[in-house]
């Protein structure tokens, strides 16, 4: 009799288990969800460049000696596949809506300034462009490069931001595209994105 008791009790604290990690996974329906990526996973747009951007913790930064912008790609991936939504309703959805983005900038150049521009995918395919801001003295940036030498306080990052960067384009993931002279530095950027 004592062994089927406990052999209940086993089934019973399995079902339990199960139950709790089918609900731990929906807990990114309680939004806003922050989709924060460290600045390491940004690339060169063009393979060539590679060689001119140097990987450190929470950062990438380009050479010093870099004769020219170097454009990086920095993707912000929003967990693969995973659904948004509660598993008790029906409004469960793979793509959501990047409802705001931003970087962390330093921009150690004088005569030129970060530049960065958000991007996603359509449903059919096709690449969506937000529009691009430059690192200033202004916080979020600016929507056009600051005039004169513009240059990050040593100790600073600058915020580079966009609200709504895709009216309400929905997608799976997103990224920035960004134009870096040399000496200067991206930091961590993420997605804000909305909860069904």
């Amino acid at each position: 009799m004592r062994h089927k008791v406990r052999i209940g009790a086993l089934a019973f604290c399995a079902i339990g288990l199960v139950t709790v990690g089918a609900h731990a996974q929906y807990v990114y329906t309680r939004g806003p969800n922050h989709v924060n990526m460290s600045g390491t996973r940004c690339r060169a747009a063009f393979s060539g460049a590679q060689d001119d951007l140097m990987h450190s913790v929470q950062r990438t930064s380009v050479r010093f000696d870099v004769s020219a912008p170097v454009f990086v790609v920095c993707p912000i991936t929003r967990r693969a596949t995973a659904y948004y939504g509660d598993s008790l309703s029906s409004s469960m959805a793979t793509e959501v809506t990047a409802t705001g983005m931003k970087a962390e900038v330093k921009d150690y150049n004088p005569g030129d300034s970060v530049r960065c521009t958000p991007f996603t995918q359509s449903i059919g395919g096709s690449i969506v462009w937000g529009t691009s801001r430059y690192a200033c003295s202004t916080a979020g940036g600016c929507a056009s490069a600051p005039a004169g030498s513009y240059i990050t306080p040593v100790s600073d990052f600058n915020t580079i931001s966009w609200s709504n960067p895709f009216t309400s384009q929905t997608s799976v993931e997103w990224g920035l595209a960004c134009e870096m002279p040399a000496s200067s530095i991206i930091g961590s950027y993420e997605a804000t994105v909305s909860s069904n």
